[in-house]
């Protein structure tokens, strides 16, 4: 950005023989010139400034048209597009990205914001509904639209677009109905005034359902005025509220936004971990990184997403430079888990021991399937985590084929019964802590029989049961229905304990690990895999 000099700039460029020299130019000429490229032209292509030095003499000097538009930008943006009267509602974001807005690019969301754009330059219909879970990155993309805007990154159509927030909140504010009314008559006559030059930011659509003239004043925008609008949206309020009103239901475009892979989101936050290390002096391997990304869901929110990332690392670098430390370490993500931790340092060691064999049994059964091959281990943790002692983080690759087969399920259940397993080698007798795992086990087993049509009874094969045929049975009929769920159960069982009994040694070294370092991910079990297989060969090797 150049520095500012009344109403013109003072920028620094070069000349064609590498010398630096200083311009200053004013708004109306700088415009001009831009104004004068052809629509075709490359943002690469050079423009030429005529500029007169000291002496009179006048020179062309060489500048990128893009360099031209950021400059017409700089002056641009000290200009209030909103009237003071109405600035209390509608907040100009470009002018805040433009001056004191990140520059940090988002990652990997590019599908989504090419959609946007489409979206938004049509002349009818040209709003935009970002919808999705929770901290899944709604917010990050609209922050995204309007950081292009402010940097001109955005197609060529949106560099003179500016966007407005609208401010539900101090609307609702105003309790005189009359001055209320007046309000909202006014913020549509600013912004069907300059409806080509404005994109309307709403941060939650849900708002606008609060009051009924916020609701007309969305409805008229969308269906009359056709100002391009970009909100956000939770799935569940989309189907319930905006979904079901025809008026407005058939002229929105939907953008579904999906939680991200886990691999796809370190690239999403490298460059806020980039920020946060420079704004805090504190460095933050890759491996730490996605350590972070790993145990993210150990916070207060499940959700292993953006959002719910960075707010763990916002924690996190705070607690290491209040440590006064150089790098981020596991104790610093680990402390924005305090609740967990407080519940696991009351634990014994033999419980401790415990968790981690059940844990260890989870992940080989998981790794030894056959047909389980989409279901990937994140990490393991024998950290309390929400309503379990530890636990597994499972998530399904992205583009892998699965055949839902009943030996998919088996393996599902032998998983499940596999960490029971593996506590026994411990507490060689059993309790009630695999409650969760026995639960989800028989309710897998019961669909199995009565919903996915893998009975192997004749009388019973290739048959779906809704809950009114179930209230229907006869009583021989539930007790060999029951009889088959026992069975599928007691294979399951046999099926984990001769994968524990050929696996462990591995077993023993990856709770001994956990009982170390509290959670591996699933890079470093990979890795403990691998070594104790090629150690196990070494020694087979040498006994002949």
């Amino acid at each position: 950005m150049g520095k500012k000099i009344n109403e013109q700039l003072e920028y620094r460029v070069k000349k064609e023989n590498g010398e630096e020299i200083r311009i200053i130019i004013d708004a109306d000429e700088l415009n001009k010139t831009v104004k004068a490229a052809k629509a075709g032209k490359n943002e690469s292509d050079k423009m030429f400034l005529r500029i007169q030095a000291d002496d009179g003499t006048t020179e062309d000097v060489p500048v990128k048209l893009s360099q031209l538009r950021s400059m017409l930008k700089d002056i641009e943006m000290d200009k209030p597009l909103v009237p003071k009267g109405l600035s209390k509602y509608l907040v100009d974001m470009t002018y805040y990205f433009a001056k004191r807005g990140t520059k940090i690019k988002l990652e990997g969301r590019d599908h989504e914001i090419e959609k946007i754009w489409f979206y938004l330059s049509q002349k009818r219909q040209n709003n935009v509904f970002l919808v999705g879970e929770p901290d899944v990155g709604k917010t990050a993309i609209c922050r995204e639209i309007i950081r292009q805007i402010s940097t001109n990154e955005c197609p060529k159509e949106f560099y003179d677009s500016r966007v407005l927030m609208l401010n539900p909140e101090a609307i609702l504010k105003i309790t005189n109905n009359v001055k209320l009314a007046l309000v909202i008559k006014a913020l549509t006559t600013f912004m069907v005034r300059n409806k080509e030059s404005i994109i309307l930011y709403i941060d939650d659509a849900l708002d606008m359902l609060t009051h009924e003239n916020l609701w007309v004043l969305l409805e008229t925008i969308i269906t009359k005025y056709n100002i391009p609008i970009i909100t956000t949206c939770l799935d569940k309020n989309m189907e319930e509220y905006f979904l079901e009103i025809d008026s407005i239901s058939k002229y929105i475009n939907i953008i579904y936004v999906d939680a991200p892979e886990l691999d796809e989101i370190y690239p999403m936050i490298k460059n806020f971990i980039k920020k946060k290390e420079k704004e805090y002096g504190i460095k933050a391997s890759e491996e730490i990184v996605k350590f972070g990304i790993f145990t993210s869901g150990l916070s207060d929110s499940i959700s292993v997403n953006p959002g719910n990332v960075v707010n763990v690392f916002e924690k996190a670098f705070l607690e290491a430079k209040r440590k006064e430390k150089e790098e981020l370490d596991k104790i610093s993500i680990l402390s924005c888990y305090d609740t967990y931790l407080k519940l696991y340092e009351k634990l014994t060691l033999n419980e401790k021991r415990k968790i981690a064999y059940h844990e260890a049994g989870h992940y080989i059964a998981n790794i030894k399937s056959n047909y389980r091959k989409d279901a990937k281990i994140a990490f393991v943790s024998i950290l309390p985590m929400m309503n379990f002692m530890g636990v597994n983080w499972f998530y399904e690759q992205d583009g892998q084929d699965v055949i839902m087969s009943k030996e998919y399920f088996m393996d599902d259940l032998v998983t499940d019964l596999a960490g029971r397993v593996g506590e026994m080698r411990v507490t060689k007798k059993f309790d009630a802590g695999a409650s969760s795992d026995l639960k989800h086990a028989n309710s897998m087993a019961k669909a199995m029989i009565l919903q996915f049509g893998f009975s192997e009874k004749d009388n019973n094969k290739n048959r779906y049961y809704d809950y009114t045929d179930l209230v229907l049975l006869s009583e021989a009929k539930k007790e060999q229905i029951d009889k088959e769920v026992q069975e599928l159960i007691d294979e399951a069982y046999r099926r984990a304990e001769k994968i524990i009994s050929e696996n462990e040694e591995l077993l023993e070294i990856i709770a001994e690990k956990l009982l170390e370092n509290e959670i591996l991910t699933g890079e470093q079990l990979e890795d403990i895999c691998k070594n104790t297989a090629k150690r196990i060969i070494s020694l087979r090797l040498e006994d002949g």
